[in-house]
């Protein structure tokens, strides 16, 4: 079961901190920001942009973090908070993984996860990439959906029950998403793994160690820190490319 160092981030708001903070590459005090949902003071669309084009998958990820872990819950919370939801039933769940359990919870993971890994060979390589590459980092951000919150709700609209999937794997999406640029706009990298959708043993080691409902089913988990120099996105081994708009976009007039 998880400790009282795992914090709910349903049972509590989340004190704020400097923008002094968001530079320092470490942990500091707590005091008053803004709201992320307080725009009056940033340029007309820059920041949500910036933020937008900030964004990457960074794999080498060092444990260290541009802000305060109070920030961190803050920008997941105001996530969950704003995001949107199919009918407004704000399925999405998600629980900020710090620390020791940070290290543990992919200890967890992996554990789960090597029957499905293949041979000797196989397992020694992935458990290098665990390493390296979710345990190195500063914390973890796990996601998921509640489905007695969804199940709740189609009792009084069964006949939504086919559509329900797709609309909740859009509700999950966002909210990654929002916290993913959140993060960028504070320096902070991130990957996103998929580990609890391998096998339900996946899924029940992730819940039992978080100590969170069966009912919370996993989507998706958040490997953040600060990015190393090394392999990081835009690096000429790493060029950034995008397919051409006019074969992504069509405009109807």
């Amino acid at each position: 079961m998880a400790s009282s160092s795992v914090r709910s981030l349903f049972s509590r708001a989340a004190p704020k901190a400097t923008k002094e903070a968001a530079k320092k590459v470490s942990s500091p005090p707590a005091t008053q920001t803004r709201s992320l949902a307080t725009t009056a003071d940033v340029p007309t669309g820059a920041g949500f942009w910036d933020a937008v084009k900030a964004r990457r998958t960074y794999y080498n990820l060092q444990n260290k973090s541009s802000v305060s872990d109070a920030r961190l819950e803050e920008i997941v919370a105001e996530a969950l908070k704003y995001g949107p939801s199919a009918f407004n039933i704000q399925s999405t769940r998600a629980v900020l993984v710090l620390g020791d359990k940070h290290k543990q919870v992919w200890d967890v993971i992996y554990d789960s996860h090597k029957p499905n890994m293949g041979d000797e060979a196989a397992q020694k390589a992935q458990k290098e990439k665990f390493d390296a590459v979710y345990r190195g980092g500063y914390a973890t951000i796990c996601f998921f959906e509640d489905t007695v919150t969804t199940d709740k709700f189609l009792e009084t609209m069964p006949f939504l029950k086919g559509k329900f999937p797709l609309w909740t794997a859009n509700t999950a999406g966002i909210a990654q998403y929002i916290v993913w640029a959140g993060l960028a706009a504070e320096g902070m990298g991130a990957n996103l793994q998929h580990y609890s959708q391998f096998h339900d043993d996946n899924q029940a080691a992730i819940n039992k160690f978080l100590g969170v409902p069966e009912s919370w089913v996993g989507t998706a988990q958040m490997v953040v820190g600060v990015p190393s120099d090394r392999g990081a996105p835009g690096a000429p081994e790493f060029p950034k490319t995008w397919n051409p708009t006019s074969d992504k976009l069509k405009v109807v007039q």
